[in-house]
């Protein structure tokens, strides 16, 4: 037996199949009967990764071995700053992306299983990054492909994410659940798909120039993302992320 799921003839329950408390199956425009999951269970699987990520970020900043008693405690920090800029470039990154995640996750009670996946792909990407972190702080700025690696990488991270972003649109749109006026590409969309991925070339063909080029792209980049965030204003209407459990 089917069963209306929304005020709008978009989407059904598929009542014969047993109800589980963490999915359900909807049958979409009549089409294929497609499995949702609710967005809770996949926020704390990528609010765990983004822990562990984290986590392996900071462990990459090294304290010299058995330093000598009259050491230059600002002078070491000082040879190192690559491995600090590289920690707090990636940081900011990681931030951002775990806000636009959350965002977007938050926004719906019930996720597909395509936005499953493609959530999966994005994870697996941004755990990826303490890695390409911790190759710019081995080999510093002697090698162009370091740079590269890590810009690319970004760059395969915001694309994800923003195909996630659009997924979980594309599965309220089918629910009838979108918000009135909802675009079908947003500027959070547009940033992550097209933005950031031109940057991230922008850093690669900067790299083969010179190293320190991408990483001063980066740092502009981040720099103007903090400013944004910082500076946005706040006194616009407010938007708590609740959807009721239907």
């Amino acid at each position: 037996m089917l069963q209306d799921c929304s005020t709008g003839p978009l989407c059904q329950i598929d009542t014969d199949v047993p109800a589980a408390p963490h999915y359900r199956r909807f049958n979409v425009l009549m089409s294929k009967q497609r499995t949702f999951y609710r967005s809770e269970r996949l926020g704390a699987l990528t609010d765990g990764l983004f822990a562990i990520v984290l986590t392996l970020l900071v462990l990459e900043l090294k304290i010299p071995n058995d330093p000598a008693p009259d050491t230059d405690v600002a002078q070491v920090l000082l040879n190192d700053w690559e491995a600090f800029a590289g920690w707090l470039i990636s940081f900011v990154i990681l931030a951002r992306l775990w806000m636009f995640q959350h965002h977007a996750a938050a926004s719906a009670r019930f996720v597909s299983s395509r936005s499953i996946a493609i959530n999966f792909a994005f994870l697996a990407a941004v755990s990826l990054i303490p890695f390409s972190a911790h190759l710019v702080s081995t080999f510093e700025l002697a090698r162009p492909v370091v740079l590269q690696i890590f810009s690319l990488l970004i760059g395969l991270v915001s694309i994800f994410l923003g195909w996630f972003m659009r997924s979980v649109r594309n599965d309220q749109r089918a629910l009838g659940r979108s918000e009135p006026g909802a675009q079908e590409w947003t500027k959070d969309t547009i940033h992550h798909l097209v933005l950031v991925p031109i940057v991230a070339v922008v850093a690669v063909v900067a790299a083969q120039l010179d190293p320190r080029l991408a990483l001063a792209v980066w740092t502009i980049e981040t720099v103007i993302v903090l400013v944004i965030f910082l500076t946005a204003r706040s006194d616009g209407d407010l938007h708590i992320y609740a959807p009721d459990d239907h």
